[in-house]
C-alpha cells in the first residue's frame, strides 16, 4: 500500500495535474461546465412532465428542453476552441474560432439539400453530435492556433488592430469551411457517421459491466487521492449524454448514464459517502463529530468536497472502503437494471444535487427509491469498520494531544 501510495503522489498525481492544466483539455473541461446550466433545465423539464403524468391539462414544456439540452453539441461547438484559444492566450481570435466551429459543425451534421436550401435533423444537435462537436472544434481550434502565428501585416503597421484582426482570420475561417465543403458537399463523405464510428468502441464498453465498472472506478480512485473527477469529464460527459439521449429518443437500454450514476451509486457524492456522514455523527473523536456536523448538510444534497478533502483524500483507511463501495454499487446497480429488476431511466435527469431517494424515485419510480436504500445500506456496512478504527485513531490523537496527523 506504501509502495502503491508513493506512486501516486510522486508519478500519477503532478502527471495528471498536467494534463488537467493543459490547453486542450482545459478547454474542452470548460466547455462542458458552461453547458451544464442547459442540461439541468432539461432535468426540470423531467421533473415537470412528471407532475404533468398526474395533470395532463397543464401546459407541455417539452420543447423547451428541445432548445436547451437539445441544442447542447452547437454549443459545445462554439465553447470549445473559444476557451482553448482564451487558454492559449489567444483571445484576438476566440471568438472568430467559436464561429467558424459551428460552420465546420453545421457541415458535418450531413444537411440534405433542397432546391430550396437545407434540412437539417434536430437531433444530431443534441447530446447525439457531442463527439462531432467536439472533433470540429478541436480542428478548429488547431487551425487557428497555428494561424495565430502569422500575419499579413507587420507589428509596426498603422493599419487599425481590427482590422488587421479580419484580415489575419480569413485565411484560417476559409481553411476550416473548405476542409468541411470538400469532404461533406463534394466529396459526399457522411463525416458525422464516421466520427461517431471512431468513438462507437468506447461507447459500446461504457455499456457492459466492465466498462462501467472501470469509468466509474477509475475516477473514483483519483478523487480519493484528491484529484477531481471533472478531469474526466470530457471523456464521460459525451458518453453518459449520448447514452441518454439514446434511450429518450430509440428506445435503448444504456446503463452508463448520468442518471444512473448520481441517482443509484454516487449517494451522497462520489464514492457513495452518505451513509459516512450519518456516521460521523455519532462519531467519539471531536474531530470527526465535527467534520459530520459540517458536512451532513452538502451531502445530503450530493456535495462531498468538504467530507472528502477533510477526511478521506490520502487517508488509505478511508480511501479502501470508497473504492470498495464504489466496486460493490456499480455491480449491484448495474446488474439490478439489467436484469429488469428496476426499470432504466430514459428521461433526462441530471439535477445531482437533489437528494438521494428523491432523485432514485424520479429516475425508476418506486424500484429505484428499494434499489437506493439497499445500496446506501451495504454502504454504510462497508464504511462502518474503517469508520470506527479512524474514529478510535483519531480519538487516541486527541487524547494525546495531536490535533492533526500531519503533526506526528
Amino acid at each position: 500500500m506504501d509502495r502503491f501510495m508513493a506512486w501516486m503522489t510522486d508519478v500519477v498525481g503532478p502527471k495528471t495535474d498536467k494534463i488537467a492544466q493543459n490547453p486542450w483539455v482545459a478547454g474542452i473541461q470548460d466547455a462542458i461546465n458552461k453547458i451544464l446550466p442547459m442540461i439541468l433545465v432539461g432535468s426540470l423539464i423531467t421533473i415537470y412532465n412528471v407532475v404533468r403524468n398526474y395533470f395532463p391539462s397543464i401546459p407541455d414544456l417539452t420543447s423547451i428542453r428541445s432548445y436547451t439540452f437539445g441544442l447542447i453539441s452547437l454549443f459545445i461547438a462554439f465553447l470549445i476552441p473559444y476557451f482553448i484559444m482564451t487558454h492559449k492566450k489567444n483571445h484576438n481570435v476566440k471568438y472568430i474560432a467559436g464561429m467558424s466551429s459551428i460552420s465546420l459543425f453545421m457541415i458535418a451534421v450531413n444537411p440534405t439539400v433542397l432546391d430550396n436550401g437545407y434540412l437539417y435533423q434536430f437531433d444530431y444537435f443534441g447530446a447525439g453530435g457531442m463527439f462531432v462537436a467536439i472533433v470540429s472544434g478541436i480542428f478548429t481550434s488547431i487551425v487557428m492556433n497555428i494561424s495565430s502565428k502569422y500575419s499579413f501585416f507587420k507589428e509596426d503597421s498603422a493599419m487599425p488592430g481590427f482590422i488587421r484582426q479580419w484580415f489575419d482570420a480569413l485565411i484560417p475561417i476559409f481553411i476550416i469551411v473548405f476542409v468541411g465543403w470538400l469532404l461533406v458537399i463534394q466529396l459526399n463523405f457522411d463525416l458525422y457517421n464516421a466520427i461517431v464510428s471512431i468513438f462507437k468502441p468506447l461507447t459500446n464498453f461504457a455499456q457492459t459491466f466492465p466498462g462501467m465498472l472501470l469509468l466509474y472506478l477509475i475516477p473514483t480512485i483519483f478523487y480519493s487521492l484528491g484529484i477531481s473527477a471533472w478531469v474526466f469529464a470530457p471523456i464521460l460527459t459525451p458518453i453518459a449524454l449520448s447514452a441518454i439521449t439514446a434511450n429518450a429518443e430509440a428506445g435503448a437500454s444504456n446503463i452508463f448514464i448520468d442518471e444512473v450514476v448520481f441517482a443509484l451509486i454516487a449517494l451522497g457524492g462520489r464514492g457513495g459517502t452518505l451513509p459516512l456522514s450519518f456516521l460521523m455523527l455519532k462519531a467519539k473523536s471531536r474531530k470527526l463529530k465535527i467534520l459530520g456536523k459540517t458536512c451532513i448538510g452538502p451531502s445530503i444534497l450530493n456535495i462531498n468536497e468538504p467530507l472528502v478533502f477533510g477526511a478521506i483524500a490520502w487517508n488509505p483507511i478511508l480511501m479502501i472502503p470508497m473504492w470498495i463501495i464504489a466496486i460493490v454499487s456499480v455491480s449491484i446497480v448495474y446488474f439490478s437494471l439489467k436484469i429488469g429488476i428496476v426499470p432504466i431511466p430514459n428521461e433526462v435527469y441530471s439535477l445531482w444535487y437533489t437528494p438521494a431517494f428523491l432523485q432514485g424515485f424520479l429516475v425508476s419510480a418506486l424500484p429505484g427509491i428499494i434499489l437506493t436504500a439497499v445500496i446506501f445500506v451495504i454502504a454504510a456496512l462497508i464504511w462502518y469498520p474503517f469508520f470506527k478504527l479512524y474514529d478510535n485513531k483519531c480519538l487516541e490523537q486527541e487524547a494525546a494531544g495531536i490535533e492533526d496527523d500531519d503533526d506526528e
